[in-house]
């Protein structure tokens, strides 16, 4: 209230006294005012409440800047506090953006290597199938020699059974005549079957050529014949045991091939059926995982680029905070100032406290 009252009266009195308009558009408007006062006769004006106007008028400003100071250190202190909390955000979402790009490239790595493998493994699977056709194959081949060689020794062996029989029959000169178209038709069979055993024909052409000439003959040379008979009961022997020993090599070939065929088509049954399913869903849990984490850093690449804006914008409203506290504090150190011209220019006038 004192403060209005003095300026009011200090206002009335300028509105009737002359003032000095030197340089007046520089000062501060309380320098003018005083300017304008010490031209007024001390009589007309008291000026003890003005020396407590301007007080009071110091005091509300010195109140101001005390007030500010105390608002800035409280903002100052929220400051610090967001820039600590945002600085603690972006070194966790750093942390966790590092430690997510491990694991994805972890993960992807463990996938190239699985991919690697699954690779590898249908290459095994096609090498093993063909395998399987080639084992079939030859099996089935062997299969198919082996029943045309067994067929020609039995064919062989059944013609030498008829041959021996036949000889046995021949007992004089008219059994030899009565049994000579005979004798050629098992010659010739004998000859035909024979043949077809190469190996044995150092044996069968000697037992061809004595048919033959039996067949030509009329006459029986009984030792001979026998001899004949003999011969052909050991070569029957011969082609037997030839013969069970190709059924046993045969039978022992046949079972070596088909354990390793049975093993192929094991190896086909579980690349096919086990390995590669188990590489699939291995590879297809990974691929789930990579894409899971890559979501997660997504969203902590995302937090980080807000925490690093959110830490920029604090200092920026900080920044323009501080210019306004200095500002603020600046205009209120001038009105101050001004306040103190203003009193020293009443000294100047011969206006003192009383």
């Amino acid at each position: 209230m004192k403060t209005f009252i003095g300026f009011t009266l200090l206002y009335l009195i300028l509105a009737n006294q002359e003032i000095s308009s030197i340089q007046q558009d520089k000062l501060h408007p309380i320098s003018k005012i005083i300017l304008g006062l010490s031209e007024v006769q001390t009589k007309d004006f008291n000026f003890q409440q003005l020396f407590v106007a301007l007080d009071e008028l110091a005091e509300s400003f010195q109140t101001r800047i005390n007030d500010e100071n105390s608002s800035y250190e409280q903002d100052q202190q929220s400051y610090l506090s967001d820039v600590q909390f945002y600085e603690n955000q972006i070194n966790d979402f750093k942390n966790k953006i590092a430690q997510l790009e491990i694991e994805i490239k972890e993960l992807g790595d463990e996938g190239i290597r699985l991919q690697t493998f699954l690779t590898e493994a249908n290459q095994d699977l096609n090498d093993a199938i063909k395998l399987l056709a080639q084992k079939e194959q030859q099996i089935n081949s062997d299969n198919t020699v082996f029943e045309q060689q067994n067929q020609e020794y039995a064919d062989t062996i059944n013609v030498l059974d008829q041959a021996i029989a036949l000889l046995n029959e021949i007992k004089d000169e008219a059994s030899l005549i009565q049994k000579k178209e005979h004798i050629k038709e098992v010659s010739l069979n004998m000859h035909k079957s024979m043949k077809k055993l190469s190996s044995k024909r150092v044996f069968y052409q000697p037992l061809v050529n004595v048919l033959t000439q039996l067949s030509q003959n009329n006459y029986v040379d009984q030792e001979n014949l026998n001899k004949v008979i003999n011969f052909m009961n050991q070569l029957r022997q011969n082609l037997i045991d030839a013969q069970t020993s190709l059924q046993n090599q045969h039978e022992s070939q046949s079972k070596l091939q088909q354990d390793i065929l049975s093993e192929t088509q094991a190896k086909v049954s579980g690349i096919q059926d086990v390995l590669i399913p188990l590489l699939g869903t291995e590879i297809s849990i990974k691929q789930s995982e990579i894409r899971a984490l890559s979501s997660i850093l997504q969203d902590a690449q995302s937090n980080l680029a807000d925490a690093q804006d959110n830490l920029v914008a604090t200092q920026n409203r900080w920044i323009e905070r501080t210019s306004t506290h200095n500002n603020l504090l600046q205009q209120y150190n001038n009105e101050l100032l001004a306040i103190k011209d203003a009193e020293n220019a009443l000294k100047k006038g011969g206006i003192f406290r009383q």
